[in-house]
């Protein structure tokens, strides 16, 4: 856990708190800020993967909600946090991730996550409709694969609206999450035409609400659960990419924000829906009203460092354990003693889908150019993203950087290296919950505007200025690494 105080100075409403329950993909998190955007408090429990078969990738909800129990007690526990100052608890989810519900709003079995590549028949069948409606290409999968429970099934539960059940009663999930489901993307309201052309009608799929809108109250069983006082509101807040754009200060064209954790997400704002010919990009609703976001996105590329970690880094985890550190600050500085460029190495990061490479190795080659070609390699996806998204004529001027890549500066100078673009780094790695927290400020009337709101809550900490030496260096890796995608497009498309 850590605990970063703030100001005792402020004013009564200054002072007021914000708890934030953020599911990701591999654990739960509750983190208080105050009104100023500082996080005060957090706490953090993991849940476990179920991988019994080559790409599955299931979990238990009910693990969704013990972790979540237990990152709010040990979170709200703690001695400086007083309960009657929490105004609001909001919910931030990963997304495209379905578990199907009895009519008690039970799980009938594991959920099925966003990493899980599994095709149906049904899904092949409708694979021009359903190519990124995972939530129904998830549904699908269910009704052909476990039809004892498709028959059982009352309701098809998201993340958050499980959550959001839990926590108040109310099964309601919001448009970032319904967007994997029967959205209409034009209309904003669920496809009545294409849920019963699908056989998947609006009545099995949670009620619809908005980013910002109270769902409910803290019930009194959520609140002996959680020890979050009963009758708090929630505020919905939404998928983890949309409130980490706003929880960096993304708003405005040219701006993109870029999360690198388990995965790669870049992500700019824009005013239409929007598609480039590769069908690389995906369009989805923005947790603003009546906005979208363009992003770019590959699973699994934060998780190579761990790989490389867990399989070749066990001095560095030993010396870690006794010290008390974390093992990747010695991966990392091992990583800058190769150059730019890792003397011709590159890295191509899709290990997900089984066609992960390192081109150009060779015995002049060390552990140091490995562990840098692994940060080069993540941060050469951002590049591709900035031109693919170019092409189209969505220009990105600047990066903003969270995720757990964003602690290391080497990694934050790469990525601004390759890019070509300034990298802004405010500070915060828990921006997801924070861009949570400024729309339940909003919803709760304490800012106007979600510009208001960013304008006091996030701070900008360090620009790094991209090294025109070192982006010479990168273009001709980068034009290998294009060269490896090319010649891989055909399989990658069967997992795009």
């Amino acid at each position: 856990m850590t605990f970063l105080l703030g100001d005792s100075s402020m004013t009564k409403q200054q002072d007021q708190l914000i708890a934030v329950v953020d599911l990701g993909t591999t654990g739960s998190r509750c983190v208080l800020f105050n009104l100023q955007g500082q996080e005060i408090v957090k706490a953090y429990r993991e849940f476990p993967t179920i991988t019994e078969e080559p790409e599955q990738a299931e979990q238990d909800a009910e693990d969704w909600w013990r972790t979540t129990r237990e990152s709010m007690q040990e979170a709200l526990k703690h001695k400086q946090i007083d309960l009657k100052k929490i105004a609001a608890v909001s919910v931030v989810t990963q997304r495209a991730t379905l578990v199907p519900l009895d009519k008690n709003n039970n799980p009938l079995t594991r959920a099925v996550t966003w990493m899980d590549v599994r095709i149906s028949p049904s899904a092949e069948q409708f694979e021009a409709i359903v190519k990124h409606r995972t939530s129904v290409r998830r549904a699908l999968w269910f009704r052909d694969m476990q039809p004892k429970i498709y028959n059982q099934v009352h309701k098809f539960a998201t993340p958050d609206a499980f959550l959001y059940q839990r926590l108040t009663g109310n099964l309601s999930s919001d448009l970032t999450n319904h967007r994997f489901g029967i959205l209409n993307l034009e209309t904003f309201t669920l496809d009545k035409k294409l849920g019963d052309e699908l056989e998947l009608p609006t009545s099995i799929w949670p009620d619809l609400v908005h980013s910002g809108s109270i769902v409910g109250e803290i019930s009194r069983e959520a609140s002996k659960q959680t020890g979050v006082p009963s009758g708090i509101p929630v505020v919905v807040g939404g998928g983890d990419q949309q409130c980490s754009t706003i929880g960096l200060g993304v708003l405005n064209k040219g701006e993109a924000k870029l999360t690198t954790g388990s995965g790669s997400f870049l992500v700019t704002p824009v005013d239409e829906i929007m598609q480039d010919p590769m069908g690389i990009l995906f369009i989805h609703p923005h947790v603003i009203p009546k906005q979208y976001v363009l992003e770019g996105v590959v699973p699994g590329t934060g998780t190579i460092l761990r790989w490389f970690r867990d399989e070749f880094g066990h001095v560095e985890c030993a010396v870690a354990e006794r010290l008390g550190t974390d093992p990747y600050k010695y991966i990392v500085a091992e990583a800058a003693q190769a150059p730019p460029g890792c003397d011709g190495i590159v890295l191509f990061p899709f290990f997900i889908f089984g066609i992960g490479q390192i081109h150009g190795l060779g015995f002049q080659h060390t552990r140091a150019h490995i562990a840098r070609a692994i940060l080069e390699g993540v941060a050469y996806i951002t590049r591709f993203f900035i031109d693919t998204m170019s092409s189209i004529g969505v220009a990105i001027d600047n990066i903003r950087m969270d995720g757990g890549g964003s602690r290391s500066p080497l990694w934050r100078q790469i990525q601004s290296d390759i890019s070509g673009r300034p990298g802004i780094y405010t500070g915060v790695d828990e921006g997801t919950a924070l861009g949570a927290a400024i729309l339940s400020a909003v919803g709760l009337n304490i800012f106007p505007t979600v510009e208001k709101a960013i304008k006091e809550m996030v701070h900008q900490q360090q620009t790094h200025i991209p090294n025109p030496d070192n982006n010479e260096v990168y273009a001709q890796n980068y034009s290998k690494y294009q060269q490896i995608l090319m010649s891989n497009l055909q399989e990658l498309a069967k997992h795009i």
